[in-house]
């Protein structure tokens, strides 16, 4: 375990609730030429104190590692690179709207260690990155949604390897993979008001299809997504969270289905291979669960609390390290699950 360093810690101390009879039913459940940059401060990485407050963490393996004070600006997405063995972590850096070119991608390591803050960087990488938010991996590429656009990077050095220009999004939310090479991605429907630095909607709500060739459709559009944000496949199907606190399914044709509602602005998903979920709420400052397998109806609970502004999950399987951006902290918290859940 990781001791408590004299960094400093965030203003709440997140909550883990843990029902030890869903650790049965979770056994079978998871899997789903520019000047060189100032170097990073040194990093920061704490473990929460043991023990934990009565009532908090009190159920998890051990206390929970958080990342801070080392550079994060607003990081937004969380993914893990089985094959480097390495946390990715997105990095908005300004507006999630403004095309500034100030996002960057950051490398965590498993242990909470600060592998490279800019990894990939908008201001010298000569290629643009502006609000990077959601990710993911397709063989050796890593695609990243930023705004009106999907990125394309070289997995293991980080090279552009271009770009996918989405016509008519404001606000790319998340990326996931499905079957063939074929992307998803969510546009949440989002951009500034005029004259104004306030984010509002645009009525741009949309769920696209990328295929490998990288030719773009649009799977399902209208504000009746309402603002898809977290975006997984499975069995065929599209499971989306909106910012509304909507969880609801699409089918290959786009036809929409409803599997249920949580409070606060849903935005990160991981889903298990049994299918399970795990989903973030921002404003709700919670990561909540499912308590069953998703079918036609999904009934979330909380399972980590307080935390500030969650972003988008990650997951690594190998340690059971839930991966989580706390946006508004500019942070980066780890907590390993229950056994049971791998």
């Amino acid at each position: 375990m990781l001791q408590a360093s004299s960094g400093r810690r965030p203003s709440r101390t997140p909550r883990f609730s843990w029902n030890p009879a869903w650790a049965l039913a979770l056994a079978l459940a998871l899997a789903c030429g520019s000047p060189e940059p100032p170097k990073a401060p040194p990093p920061v990485v704490e473990a929460f104190p043991s023990p934990p407050p009565q009532n908090t963490l009190a159920s998890a393996p051990v206390p929970p590692i958080l990342l801070q004070g080392v550079g994060f600006s607003s990081p937004d997405g969380a993914l893990y690179d089985p094959t480097a063995d390495v946390y990715l972590v997105s990095n908005v850096a300004g507006s999630p709207a403004d095309s500034d070119n100030n996002g960057f991608i950051s490398k965590v390591g498993p242990d909470g260690t600060l592998a490279e803050l800019r990894w990939i960087d908008g201001p010298r990488s000569g290629a643009p990155l502006n609000a990077p938010k959601g990710m993911a991996l397709v063989g050796s590429t890593l695609f990243v949604a930023d705004i009106d656009t999907l990125r394309a990077y070289d997995r293991e050095t980080g090279k552009s390897l271009g770009d996918v220009v989405i016509p008519g999004a404001t606000f790319l939310s998340d990326v996931a993979a499905g079957a063939g090479g074929t992307l998803y991605v969510t546009d949440s429907g989002l951009g500034k008001q005029a004259g104004t630095r306030t984010l509002g909607k645009t009525g741009s709500d949309a769920v696209y299809r990328v295929d490998a060739q990288r030719a773009v459709t649009a799977l399902a559009k209208g504000e009746n997504l309402a603002q898809p944000s977290g975006l997984c496949v499975t069995q065929g199907r599209l499971l989306i969270t909106g910012l509304g606190g909507d969880v609801y399914a699409l089918d290959r044709q786009g036809q929409q289905a409803p599997l249920g509602k949580a409070p606060g602005a849903l935005g990160g998903m991981v889903l298990t291979p049994g299918g399970r979920l795990l989903i973030s709420a921002s404003s709700a400052g919670t990561v909540f669960i499912a308590k069953g397998p998703v079918g036609s109806n999904v009934v979330l609970e909380p399972l980590i609390t307080d935390l500030d502004s969650p972003g988008d999950l990650g997951y690594d399987p190998k340690r059971r390290q839930l991966i989580v951006p706390l946006t508004r902290a500019d942070a980066l918290y780890i907590q390993e699950l229950p056994g049971g859940m791998n």
